[in-house]
């Protein structure tokens, strides 16, 4: 028990080592010395309305009926009954998270995310702006990610709040858990809902029938080890 509280003190300094706040505001401030700024900006931008595309289709089935609200402050899920700020962070725990082969770790607030190389600005060399290899993330990269960390906050699940983080770092250590977390069903049927509109948004219209049925008939295959597809309000109860 001693090892225990002696790990979630050491993981609660590191997380306060570093904490900040990306916004659209921030990204404008000094743009002219930092000209990745203002691409990271318009992909954030076209993210933004890539998922408010895909919460306006029929692939949508486990977040709420919503969309995402941008402005200088940040992000927010603005759903019928309820809005859930949808702030990004990039702190020193982020940085674990990545170094452990994620992109970011939600929060009650929105979510974390850790730098990648080149680290020259710390506004922009993060895992919401650039991939695995340091290059700058596309709007449909930067969509997914906003997607998947958003059902974690909408529905509670993964470490959002600490008694939800210990329960889901006791699963994934003591049940080997990873991809097939239960925390991580949801967020993980958002993510395959929105894969299937990218492609069939972009194939040409004679494959988009099929497409169509083969996301269908992923759904009436019902829940899985790895994902779990739910009925957006009425499974929240909002």
């Amino acid at each position: 028990m001693t090892r225990w509280i002696g790990l979630l003190a050491l993981v609660g300094l590191v997380a306060g080592c570093r904490s900040l706040e990306v916004t659209p505001v921030a990204l404008r401030a000094d743009a002219a010395a930092h000209p990745e700024r203002a691409v990271a900006l318009e992909r954030w931008t076209g993210a933004i309305e890539l998922a408010n595309a895909f919460l306006g289709s029929e692939f949508r089935r486990t977040l709420p009926s919503g969309r995402y609200e941008l402005d200088d402050t940040g992000m927010r899920f603005v759903g019928e009954h309820a809005t859930w700020p949808i702030r990004v962070l990039s702190t020193t725990w982020g940085d674990w998270v990545v170094r452990t082969g994620f992109a970011a770790q939600e929060r009650e607030y929105g979510f974390v995310v850790g730098e990648r190389s080149p680290v020259n600005d710390a506004l922009v060399d993060h895992s919401l702006f650039r991939d695995g290899d340091g290059a700058l993330a596309g709007a449909g990269e930067i969509a997914s990610l906003v997607l998947h960390e958003t059902t974690h906050v909408v529905y509670r699940e993964g470490t959002v709040g600490f008694w939800n983080g210990v329960a889901y770092y006791l699963e994934a250590i003591f049940l080997f858990r990873y991809a097939s977390h239960s925390d991580e069903r949801h967020a993980n049927a958002t993510s395959e809902e929105f894969r299937f509109f990218l492609v069939e948004r972009d194939v040409d219209d004679e494959y988009k029938s099929i497409y169509r049925q083969t996301f269908e008939q992923h759904l009436a295959e019902g829940s899985t080890s790895r994902c779990t597809h739910g009925t957006g309000a009425r499974e929240l109860d909002l």
